[in-house]
């Protein structure tokens, strides 16, 4: 990945932490219902933009989980950073 890739990757990732706080602050169940369905929508979409499935063969079964799914690619970012640097 370029330092660029994963500048937008990262960016993505904090867009779903924050969707997470906000899934948290919400009070109504329809409210968080709908944080949450916008919470899959942004993890499977980083899937298959980010093609992380190349990193990560288990992705997918821990994105219905947020914070597995933000802890895995948090984990391919530091990866894929450390191999940048060593080149």
């Amino acid at each position: 990945m370029t330092k660029d890739t994963l500048a937008k990757l990262r960016k993505d990732l904090n867009s779903i932490k924050i969707k997470t706080f906000e899934k948290k602050r919400a009070t109504s169940k329809k409210e968080k219902e709908s944080i949450e369905s916008d919470i899959q929508y942004l993890t499977k979409n980083m899937i298959e933009k980010y093609k992380l499935l190349e990193y990560d063969l288990g992705i997918t079964m821990e994105s219905h989980k947020t914070n597995f799914f933000i802890f895995d690619v948090e984990d391919i970012i530091r990866k894929e950073e450390n191999i940048e640097e060593e080149e």
